[in-house]
């Protein structure tokens, strides 16, 4: 990856940025995707108080949960040409402005189509933050830390969202109403505004990214191997775990409370794993893919079986949040290995896949539960996560862990 350009006036050029400051700045990152992802996913908590509040159907309401992800999908790649050579850590602090607003608005708004405005602005940051933050984390990464690991750290915000976010913006809705819970998630981002501002160096990309650019990691075949891995594993686990809350209650019998905690325990194996992935693909990142399939296959192949008592829940759940808590950083990672040049120009269409992946893995998920129950379901699950490993043992066998060479 290349070096940055000295800061403008004002700022310490990048040499000249003390390892504390190089810290705060991924941090500042890091913290910006944990707002990111718990804005994107509170509605799954609050959605029936939104639904009471505003006189609509909890159906209807579910279009907050949508349409971020279809802008997702949109704004990814198109924001990423648009911007054309402009310093992405002026794209990145504007993003986490438009995050603060569409909070903001959602807080505020008195109607819903409003609401659903501030959730399509949500929609837009959340696709150009990841398009943007991912590609540059290499670039982020303070003295002595390796991509993979200053990619692993602003996973981290991810997969904390993920374990503490919906779950405190629940009881935040609980105790002070749903409109509190976004305005609070708003405010959170400010502090991270600031900090992107002041001690983010300059973010020049190599060069404008146009159109012709972005399947440059299709173009890749390393790369283009991870992608099909990245679609085989990724829709399975969407399209199984989105279901996994069903399974324990009407199969297992458990109760709220009980699957409640299943699910935490899910998101602190994540969190776990998350960290594992920043340090094993170091090694390889080939292996670390590898082990990903295999733990999540082993525990979608077995949770039919096991999974209906307490302590098989507890042990399956847990493994599968350790897999794919690694999951996300891993598939990042192998871009960057396979193809270091290209993860700029090539990582909005990257996000468009993901954002994809989500929706059609639920879609085609429920459709399957509902016409062929959920132990269907975990059995396709399990063979496409198997034809993924396969992909990465046979395909890319030739993968080796030439990391990105950090900057100065």
């Amino acid at each position: 990856m290349p070096s940055a350009s000295p800061a403008p006036s004002g700022l310490p050029a990048p040499n000249e940025r003390s390892l504390l400051q190089q810290w705060l700045a991924i941090l500042s990152v890091a913290v910006g995707a944990f707002a990111l992802v718990t804005s994107e996913f509170l509605p799954v908590g609050v959605l029936n108080d939104v639904a009471s509040d505003l006189g609509i159907s909890a159906g209807h309401a579910g279009l907050m949960v949508t349409l971020p992800g279809i802008m997702a999908a949109l704004a990814a790649p198109l924001l990423s040409v648009g911007i054309g050579a402009m310093d992405r850590r002026y794209l990145l602090v504007g993003l986490t402005l438009i995050m603060i607003l569409a909070n903001a608005v959602v807080a505020y708004a008195s109607d819903f189509n409003l609401l659903l405005l501030g959730r399509v602005l949500l929609g837009i940051s959340i696709g150009g933050f990841w398009a943007t933050a991912i590609a540059l984390s290499g670039r982020l990464a303070p003295k002595g830390v390796g991509v993979a690991q200053a990619t692993s750290i602003i996973m981290v915000g991810v997969t904390l969202a993920t374990v503490l976010g919906v779950p405190v913006g629940t009881w935040l809705s609980n105790l002070m109403g749903w409109r509190m819970t976004f305005l609070v998630t708003a405010l959170v981002g400010v502090p991270v505004l600031l900090a992107q501002l002041f001690l983010l160096p300059r973010l020049d990309p190599d060069k404008a990214i146009r159109v012709r650019d972005l399947p440059a990691l299709f173009i890749n075949p390393q790369a283009r191997v991870g992608l099909i891995a990245v679609l085989l594993i990724g829709l399975a686990h969407f399209a199984a775990y989105t279901y996994v809350a069903p399974f324990f209650k009407e199969r297992s019998g458990f109760d709220g409370p009980t699957i409640g905690s299943l699910l935490l325990l899910y998101g602190i194996a994540g969190v776990a794993g998350n960290l594992f992935a920043g340090f094993a693909a170091n090694r390889s990142v080939r292996h670390t893919l590898m082990l990903v399939a295999l733990l999540i296959a082993t525990s979608t192949a077995l949770f039919p079986y096991f999974a209906t008592g307490m302590t098989g829940a507890a042990m399956l759940i847990g493994l599968w949040g350790f897999a794919f808590g690694a999951f996300p950083a891993c598939s990042s990672i192998w871009m960057f290995v396979v193809a270091p040049k290209d993860v700029e120009r090539g990582m909005p269409l990257f996000v468009a896949m993901f954002q994809v992946i989500i929706a059609l893995g639920s879609f085609f998920g429920g459709r399957i539960v509902d016409q062929m129950g959920s132990s269907v379901l975990l059995s396709l699950a399990t063979a496409l996560v198997g034809c993924g490993f396969v992909t990465v043992l046979v395909l890319g066998r030739n993968v080796s862990n030439r990391l990105a060479v950090q900057p100065g």
